[in-house]
């Protein structure tokens, strides 16, 4: 029995399992195959992609210096590696720019340096971490910026792409963990499914049993954060060089956008279906800043002044925003920062951008977005 998996298997034809018909071996064998490559390739697409301004995502301290943080969502438990591919360039010459990327998971952490020299402009790599023994559906990224201010060399950054990799064929035998650790998926032993012969009903019952499991899964939708505590030793000018979004602005109203989809069946669903992480600055009573609005729903900022951290916000599908992208009339709906007197007066503009930038905290940065996820099935 091997829990292999192939994509160029073709799909189960429903008429060949109707009443009073002979049921072959491809049925079975089909049905076999696709969940078990649902379960080690479904939702393996990228968690984070960002592309930054020219110049904006740039380092030039020869130490390592956070830049951005994501919340990213898990394919499941048994996904642990992490691909990332980045994009950049070196301003002057070096060979020891570096990237350091730390994922955590809960309570573990794990982390990879991709070295980026001037002689490349691809750095690529993925890194392993031990899933812990507890209930889990999400995981923080943070990037780490190196450049190397001995020789005035700076690492520009110009995209970043992370994705969880795929689990390879055949799965390994055993129960197997997507976020919940007393929720169980069965893979299919595929090789007993290539003779003629009588269904079971423990067949029957874990197709059964697999199908909602995989329902629950988690894709990304939007993934941004701003980058802070860029820095130059070639082009010190704020108008040359090292001016980034850090805080989320106006400009991000009708430009930010995801595309959840909600098939039919979406509101009877009971489990998790959309949600919103945010990286904020907490603030106090007397913060100008409250509260902002997301795809019709408004959030709240944590009633903690000065205190940087990550909420997570259900949100309810705003049926009104029928996207109809393309030519394929599926219901996808355009999630987005709302064109409101709420977060026109909330978010960064140019009337209330503050000197005090982040990391710096202050009570005049209260009550400002850091980074913004949204996720769902």
């Amino acid at each position: 029995m091997t829990n292999s998996y192939t994509s160029s298997q073709l799909l189960p034809d429903p008429s060949s399992t109707v009443a009073g018909k002979a049921v072959d071996y491809q049925t079975p064998r089909r049905l076999a195959n696709s969940i078990n490559y649902a379960f080690a390739t479904g939702a393996t697409y990228n968690v984070v992609s960002q592309s930054y301004a020219d110049r904006t995502f740039i380092q030039g301290s020869s130490s390592l210096v956070e830049m951005s943080e994501w919340r990213i969502p898990l394919v499941s438990l048994e996904h642990n590696e992490l691909e990332v591919v980045v994009h950049y360039d070196i301003l002057g010459s070096s060979s020891n720019c570096n990237l350091r990327f730390v994922l955590e998971v809960g309570a573990v952490t794990a982390n990879m340096t991709l070295n980026c020299p001037s002689t490349a402009e691809i750095a690529s790599g993925s890194f392993s971490i031990s899933m812990p023994s507890s209930n889990q559906y999400y995981a923080t990224l943070t990037v780490q910026a190196q450049g190397d201010s001995s020789v005035n060399a700076d690492l520009h950054v110009k995209t970043i792409i992370a994705r969880w990799k795929p689990i390879s064929s055949p799965l390994s035998a055993g129960f197997k963990n997507q976020y919940e650790t007393t929720e169980f998926f069965t893979p299919f032993g595929t090789s007993r499914t290539g003779i003629n012969q009588a269904f079971t009903s423990r067949f029957a019952h874990n197709m059964i049993d697999d199908v909602p499991i995989l329902r629950k899964r988690l894709r990304n939708y939007i993934s941004w954060s701003g980058c802070y505590a860029s820095d130059s030793n070639t082009l010190s000018n704020y108008a040359d060089a090292a001016s980034p979004e850090i805080m989320l602005g106006v400009g991000s109203i009708g430009v930010l956008n995801g595309y959840p989809l909600a098939p039919s069946g979406y509101d009877s669903l009971d489990h998790r279906k959309l949600e919103l992480h945010v990286r904020s600055i907490g603030v106090s009573s007397t913060t100008p800043r409250q509260e902002f609005d997301f795809f019709g729903t408004r959030i709240p900022f944590p009633s903690s002044p000065g205190t940087v951290s990550w909420t997570i916000h259900e949100i309810d599908m705003n049926y009104e925003r029928i996207a109809n992208r393309g030519d394929i009339l599926l219901p996808y709906y355009n999630a987005s920062l709302d064109d409101s007197d709420v977060n026109h007066s909330t978010l960064i503009n140019y009337d209330n951008v503050s000197t005090f930038k982040f990391p710096t905290v202050n009570v005049a940065n209260y009550g400002t977005i850091l980074g913004l996820s949204l996720m769902g099935i």
